[in-house]
């Protein structure tokens, strides 16, 4: 019984502690005024905002794809691209990009431990693209430089660290995430695929366009702030959409909402902007990156539906 309570709550707390941090987030602006300005949010910013979500998740999802044939993952892209996005409201709670894995098994039939280091390498990518904007960022404006150097230190060690092998000796940590289950054989080809995508053939290409999609978050930071009379420079939007995503990756809390709220908003305090618009301009990128994400999640997922139904 006990061990059952436990269970329940180590699966809600971290909803409960997201809820909580809302709660406090709730309390720094007078909501209707952030509905005022939320409200002078014109038909042209929102089709950029739309364009560019879009742009962002093609984007990530075109890495994937040629993340999968880095590691000799030929397959479709319409495939991969519906087990991509089908996936994203899953891949927001903590681990989630292992279920990527498991939609690309469902739609093609790729065994999950010939696919798993996708999750780690998109892990890479992005903290490696993240972690260069945020360096630039934070020596052009010099704040947060320690922090940021920290950032591109870690996944630097970490690359390293793949690249010779040592990722081998992870395999207890990986067997405990959700539907993973490698024997000693499955975390040697693991440990090969990783290598295969950390070459010279491969790690530039991928990178490039980890920092395409990483410029185009910064631009929906950029567009979220302007459209609502704000006024911050590129370093501060690389911040500012930077950011608020290491925080929840680090909170491991669903999606890091609440948290990750907090951190944005903080940034564009530093950047002077007015309490009221930093809220209602962290609702217009977090909706933009975040709930839209899960809306073309829901809607691959629907297709994906209808296409096992016809397979049938």
């Amino acid at each position: 019984m006990k061990r059952s309570y436990k269970r329940k709550l180590r699966r809600y707390l971290p909803f409960l502690i997201s809820l909580v941090l809302i709660a406090v987030l709730a309390s720094y602006a007078s909501w209707p005024e952030v509905g005022h300005i939320l409200s002078d949010l014109d038909a042209s910013t929102i089709l950029i905002l739309l364009v560019l979500s879009l742009a962002y998740y093609a984007t990530k999802t075109i890495r994937f794809w040629y993340l999968l044939q880095a590691m000799d993952i030929q397959l479709p892209f319409k495939l991969v691209a519906l087990s991509y996005i089908s996936a994203q409201p899953v891949s927001l709670l903590p681990a989630g990009e292992v279920y990527r894995s498991r939609q690309l098994h469902r739609y093609t039939g790729t065994p999950m431990e010939t696919s798993l280091p996708q999750f780690t390498m998109q892990g890479i990518l992005e903290g490696g693209a993240m972690g260069t904007l945020m360096i630039i960022s934070a020596l052009a404006l010099g704040t947060l430089r320690i922090a940021a150097l920290a950032v591109g230190a870690i996944v630097l060690l970490l690359t390293i660290a793949i690249s010779k092998g040592y990722i081998r000796n992870a395999t207890r940590l990986a067997n405990r995430l959700p539907f993973v289950n490698l024997t000693e054989n499955s975390i040697q080809h693991f440990s090969k695929r990783h290598q295969a995508v950390l070459t010279w053939q491969w790690l530039p290409f991928l990178f490039g366009i980890s920092l395409l999609v990483e410029l185009i978050g910064t631009g929906i930071a950029y567009v979220a702030v302007l459209g609502l009379g704000g006024h911050i420079d590129f370093y501060q939007a690389a911040l500012f959409y930077i950011i608020p995503v290491i925080v929840g990756f680090v909170s491991f809390l669903p999606g890091g909402i609440g948290l990750s709220e907090q951190s944005a908003i903080g940034i564009l305090l530093l950047a002077h902007i007015s309490v009221t618009n930093a809220v209602a301009s962290t609702l217009v990128m977090r909706v933009t990156i975040v709930a839209l994400g899960v809306i073309y999640g829901c809607i691959a997922l629907l297709i994906g539906r209808g296409r096992s139904h016809i397979n049938k």
